[in-house]
């Protein structure tokens, strides 16, 4: 086990002195809560294998399964976008349909809420249009909070159009819309788009794959407050990238990760602090022998404009080291910072983790015991005290969870 994990009483270890191993486990007990197992209802209609939530104002969640719904007899369906309660209660709120489908399946970014509660979001596959993939390019699509989808844009409309959307979408104050896609653009690398409330699209950027660029956009992107954006690319024949896309449009690479020691194929979205310090995972690279089992960065503006990037922790691939982080990671009020690892941990379904202010390391939970969920993936967020999140796998039907850690 790490050895920073958190300190226990005197009572609560004299308590588990009769089983150690049971230590890290009577302190996850007090703390995390599976607030849903997907599939619980008929052949998978609420959903299978979801990817990240939020919140809104009343302490709702919302979020989208790659697969399930009611459009399939089983879990193979093209997902759903749904809605949970604080107590837990679930509601499927628009079901895709797999296969050729012109309103999209395989929703695997995270979701989008605007000030009225309508959700945007992407799907991977489906749409008018198949240019570049079979069954369908994609969409970007809208859901109403009465279960109405609208189409805003259709991928492949044109051979330089983006294909294959992954990460889910921001809004800025105007509702205008950004995302990304995986491939597709001028150089089949994969592009930067907006859309207008309407849907008009505008491809802000064509990823190039040259060496100098990135390619292959995977997670959502992260706006400041002064409408410049920020996002990772995974990388085709190069480690990856982190990127801006400032609101007046100038586009430049904030770092190029090496493959080595600073880590690669960074997968998650990016996190601002108050200060406008961007915080990230890498999947791979770090300290430990080649390929690595990810880092945390951090990277940080200097007055001359460049960009210097500082580990906070190497992930080590030896079991129960938690391993390859591929989600966000977020702050509590305290500066704490939360993420999660697919892998690893004392059970092998990844870890929930936390790093203090002080970069002491600690581990929350270790999933993949019992009905816990195991591989968390997608966003993670704060609501009313909470951190919330989701697993691709495990629960009691084996097709994922919603979680719930009161830190």
């Amino acid at each position: 086990m790490e050895s920073s994990r958190l300190q226990f009483t005197l009572g609560l270890a004299v308590a588990c002195a009769a089983i150690i191993v049971c230590l890290p486990l009577c302190l996850q007990a007090q703390t995390f809560t599976s607030l849903y197992s997907f599939c619980s209802v008929g052949n998978c209609t609420d959903g299978a294998n979801p990817g990240g939530v939020i919140a809104d104002t009343a302490g709702n969640l919302y979020g989208a399964t790659i697969y399930g719904g009611a459009s399939s007899p089983n879990w193979v369906g093209g997902g759903v976008v749904f809605k949970l309660t604080p107590a837990g209660d679930e509601s499927v709120l628009y079901t895709f349909h797999n296969g050729v489908a012109l309103d999209g399946y395989w929703p695997y970014g995270s979701i989008a809420i605007d000030a009225q509660g309508n959700l945007y979001g992407t799907t991977e596959r489906g749409g008018a249009h198949s240019i570049h993939v079979p069954h369908g390019d994609g969409i970007a699509f809208k859901v109403s909070p009465d279960g109405k989808e609208t189409i805003l844009h259709s991928f492949g409309a044109f051979n330089s159009d983006g294909v294959e959307p992954f990460g889910g979408m921001v809004l800025d104050a105007k509702g205008n819309i950004y995302g990304t896609t995986y491939i597709g653009g001028v150089y089949a690398a994969g592009t930067l788009f907006k859309l207008t409330a309407s849907g008009v699209e505008t491809v802000l950027h064509s990823f190039t794959d040259n060496g100098d660029d990135g390619s292959g956009p995977q997670a959502s992107l992260t706006m400041d407050s002064h409408g410049n954006l920020y996002g990772t690319t995974l990388g085709f024949s190069s480690p990856g990238t982190v990127f801006e896309l400032t609101a007046g449009g100038s586009y430049q690479i904030l770092h190029q990760f090496t493959g080595l020691g600073d880590g690669f194929a960074p997968l998650g979205s990016l996190t601002l602090d108050s200060q406008g310090n961007l915080y990230g995972t890498t999947y791979r690279g770090g300290n430990d022998v080649y390929p690595g089992a990810g880092t945390v960065f951090k990277l940080t503006s200097s007055s001359n404009g460049t960009w210097q990037e500082t580990i906070l922790y190497n992930f080590i691939q030896q079991t129960p080291n938690c391993q390859n982080p591929d989600g966000n990671v977020v702050f509590d009020t305290h500066g704490n910072l939360y993420g999660t690892t697919g892998y690893g941990g004392a059970f092998g379904g990844g870890c929930l983790f936390k790093i203090s202010p002080a970069g002491k390391f600690t581990i929350v939970h270790n999933f993949g015991e019992g009905t816990d969920g195991a591989s968390p993936t997608g966003n993670l967020v704060f609501s009313q005290g909470n951190l919330y999140g989701t697993t691709a796998a495990g629960g009691v039907n084996s097709q994922g969870t919603v979680f719930k850690i009161t830190p």
